[in-house]
């Protein structure tokens, strides 16, 4: 039997970048390179690239949940 995952457990790692030119933040995620906000602050930065994830989510729901359903089934 699988173990199943606690998302109350789940911790985003937020990494923030100052781009020193235009004096900007970008930040990511750990785990989570290829999704990224940008902001004159990090907490805009960070609010961004939450609303970026969301959007995300909803977008792909359906291909996320196939995949992970065929991950489980086929380990």
């Amino acid at each position: 039997m699988k173990t199943k995952i606690d998302l109350n457990k789940v911790k985003l790692v937020p990494v923030f970048i100052k781009d020193e030119k235009s004096d900007y933040y970008k930040v990511h995620y750990k785990g989570f390179s290829q999704a990224f906000g940008k902001g004159k602050t990090e907490q805009e930065a960070e609010l961004n690239l939450l609303q970026i994830l969301i959007t995300l989510l909803k977008e792909r729901k359906e291909k996320i949940r196939e995949q992970s359903l065929n991950n489980y089934y086929s380990d």
